[in-house]
């Protein structure tokens, strides 16, 4: 649909370029109409083209476009060759979208008049928004040769040479430009774009100097010249760059990219109090303009700036200190650069009204853990379920926490807790039931994976682990074939959904079968250790013993810590395949 829009807007915009004097309207003479013999003057009138259009017209303001598009087609066909006619038309069949058909009109309009360059401006759009470029570059070329004063198809053509990554031809076609319209200073700000792609940084200062000479209000020229500047870093570039942010900050007083680039500028060349102060500004300035925020966080956060987003973030923090939202992106800064304890700081600081809050309490529980202060985390998040009691996503993540701490009979009550409250919530039941397993709890698993498929019959993960359970325990392998087939209509490239297939067709005596399902299973995983091991008990079975010792090998080989079983496979299947030969 978005296509759709854009393409009706770009046609809207084209049509408008050629202007109303450059087209004719629906055909019509200054004689009265030929009449049929015995017609009315009504039925006379009904043969002109001019009456259909206007019908179409008062069509579309119906709102009625099946009815605009028959009356328009009439009107075509009482007036082929009118290109009018044919240019309401195309917008109309893109209005309704149809785009095949408005290409088809757009080619009948240039093959009608091949050199009516507002025809070939209508074909070149709908081809370069249809993605067909080459062709689009083709017809603007003939535009150019049929009329080289066409400033705006230079501007097209190059953009999309460009885009192409044909750095060359774009080059060739602004210069053509610059030649042409010594003025435009849109083509010395592409020359300027193109030298600085080819590393041509003396060249592109003097293009980007020409932009601003013939349109001194523009703002982008100037931050492609700081960006010149910044890359030579010599004591000479520092002060224009200052200059150079602020005029964009006088031309634009709201230009939010320069007036954090500044003071980040003075940070990183020792001009802290400078810096402090234009940040500290712009945090109060955010309290009362969220886009602030928003885009300083698109900015650095966004484009992984996360050293310069803490700078930013904790400038921002001395003009607007209790502000969560900005206390949570300083988190995220310092979490992503490592820094525990800055990050820590400042999620404790996001209010519990905030629409950050919960996602902080993750953050925090997190950076404990993964600094092996896991006692800390669970403690963290404990307290949190005192305060939050009835808070399902924080049961999940202290239950997911004891879990991981081995603590199965903590994570099964807290589950159980949170499935009073809410009975019907399948990724708790789902939660309780893995827990359930790993504590040696099978038949509670089972049901509460039932339960979880009776809820939600969609659940293909409930659904696999029910059936791979089954297989495991080598029972129930009829449906547990059906339980997983189930799942994997749902997920077909699922690689562990695949793997439980294998592995009950394994446990059926299907080895074949087992072979070529696990085989693709390993693949689709990446040669996952537990996948792959299957893979080889399949070989192992099947009597392709090298294969098997490969493979055992390849799952031990991306097993991390002990695995004995595996280790013993591996020592069996070399001392059988010595004996052997």
């Amino acid at each position: 649909m978005k296509q759709i829009r854009c393409f009706f807007y770009l046609l809207v915009m084209a049509l408008a370029a050629t202007g109303c004097a450059a087209v004719s309207g629906p055909a019509r003479t200054n004689e009265q109409p030929q009449a049929n013999p015995g017609a009315s003057a009504e039925e006379d009138l009904q043969e002109s083209p001019y009456y259909h259009y206007t019908r179409s017209e008062l069509h579309k303001r119906q709102g009625e476009y099946d009815k605009a598009l028959a009356s328009l087609l009439k009107a075509v066909t009482k007036d082929p060759d009118s290109s009018f006619l044919k240019k309401e038309l195309i917008a109309l069949y893109l209005h309704t979208k149809e785009t095949s058909k408005a290409l088809e009109v757009a080619q009948s309009l240039v093959e009608l008049e091949p050199e009516n360059t507002d025809a070939l401006m209508i074909l070149g759009k709908m081809r370069q928004v249809l993605h067909q470029d080459s062709e689009a570059r083709d017809i603007y070329q003939k535009i150019l040769q049929l009329n080289p004063d066409q400033e705006n198809i230079y501007l097209i053509l190059g953009r999309m040479h460009m885009d192409s990554g044909n750095t060359d031809e774009a080059f060739r076609i602004y210069t053509k430009m610059t030649e042409r319209f010594p003025e435009s200073y849109a083509s010395h700000f592409f020359l300027g774009r193109i030298h600085a792609i080819k590393n041509n940084p003396e060249y592109a200062e003097k293009e980007f100097l020409k932009t601003l000479e013939i349109n001194p209000p523009l703002v982008e020229p100037r931050f492609e010249l700081i960006t010149i500047y910044q890359n030579q870093a010599t004591p000479r570039t520092a002060p224009k760059i200052v200059r150079l942010y602020k005029e964009i900050l006088e031309i634009d007083s709201n230009n939010i990219r320069a007036a954090l680039e500044l003071p980040l500028f003075y940070h990183n060349h020792g001009k802290k109090d400078e810096a402090d102060a234009l940040l500290a500004e712009m945090g109060k300035k955010s309290l009362e303009n969220r886009g602030i925020t928003i885009i300083t966080a698109r900015e650095f956060i966004g484009s992984k700036r996360y050293k310069d987003a803490s700078v930013v973030f904790t400038g921002m923090l001395k003009g607007a200190p209790g502000d969560s939202t900005l206390n949570y992106l300083a988190g995220i800064s310092f979490d992503s650069l490592k820094q525990t304890k800055n990050a820590i700081k400042h999620f404790l600081k996001v209010a519990p009204d905030s629409e950050h809050y919960k996602k902080t309490i993750v953050h925090i529980a997190f950076s404990y853990s993964e600094n092996d202060q896991k006692d800390k985390a669970i403690e963290f998040l404990e307290a949190k379920h005192r305060e939050l009691p009835e808070d399902i996503d924080i049961i999940m993540y202290l239950a997911s926490f004891y879990e991981e701490g081995l603590h199965y009979e903590k994570a099964i009550t807290l589950l159980n807790k949170g499935i009073a409250l809410s009975d019907s919530n399948t990724a708790l039941i789902f939660r309780l039931g893995i827990v359930q397993d790993k504590s040696g709890q099978k038949e509670a698993c089972i049901e509460s994976m039932k339960k979880v498929i009776e809820l939600e019959p969609s659940n293909a993960n409930a659904l696999n682990y029910l059936g791979y359970t089954y297989a495991e325990m080598g029972e129930n392998l009829a449906t547990a074939e059906e339980l997983v087939s189930r799942a994997l209509a749902i997920k077909p490239e699922d690689g562990f959904i695949t793997d439980s297939l294998g592995w009950i067709y394994y446990k059926k005596g299907l080895i074949s079968e087992a072979v070529a399902i696990l085989e693709k299973a390993a693949d689709l995983t990446q040669f996952d250790p537990v996948i792959t091991e299957h893979l080889g008990d399949a070989y192992r079975e099947d009597n392709r013993l090298e294969k098997a010792l490969e493979a055992y090998k390849k799952a031990r080989s991306k097993t991390t810590g002990s695995n004995p079983g595996l280790d013993t496979k591996i020592k069996h299947l070399e001392q059988q395949l010595n004996e052997l030969n």
